[in-house]
């Protein structure tokens, strides 16, 4: 039986820890990842992966003509085979910075943390949330550098936070 699942994606800044997006897995299988805008609550930026196969993203509100993309997907269940992509954003230290949400760990099953050593760099980095099943991982840009990635296998289909570096002239 599942249980509802959190995992927080936050940046270490000196003692601080910026909270900038965070995945849900539901009990009932959907999965959810929302990027953190606590300045805005009219934001309600977040991506959709239902028990079904529906995925869409939201930019503001709630209601249904705010979706941006919506397509049909395989179910992620025990059937799920293969690499889907619930979200992908591309992160910076400054960006964390100006979200400015804290982050308390004890909120979320999970806390994938990042360095904020690791954002200032001469490249995009990218981070990225995906749904595998066993033997594959994200399908990340040709030649990227996998600076971080944890794999949290507690049910099907896994989840996977990675945090990349885009290849120079990317």
């Amino acid at each position: 039986m599942s249980v509802e699942k959190t995992y927080a994606v936050a940046v270490r800044d000196g003692a601080l820890l910026f909270l900038f997006l965070w995945v849900k897995r539901s009990v009932a299988g959907d999965f959810y990842a929302f990027l953190n805008r606590p300045h805005d609550t009219s934001i309600n930026a977040h991506a959709s992966y239902h028990a079904d196969g529906r995925y869409h993203v939201k930019s503001h509100g709630r209601s249904g003509r705010n979706k941006i993309m919506r397509q049909l997907k395989q179910k992620p269940d025990q059937n799920f085979a293969g690499t889907e992509n619930l979200v992908e954003q591309t992160i910076t230290l400054a960006n964390a910075r100006s979200i400015g949400g804290d982050c308390d760990p004890n909120k979320f099953s999970e806390v994938f943390e990042i360095d904020g050593s690791q954002l200032e760099t001469q490249t995009f980095i990218r981070v990225t949330a995906d749904l595998v099943s066993h033997g594959h991982g994200p399908n990340l840009v040709p030649d990227a550098r996998i600076v971080r990635q944890s794999k949290f296998r507690n049910s099907l289909p896994f989840l996977v936070l990675t945090l990349y570096e885009m290849p120079h002239g990317g």
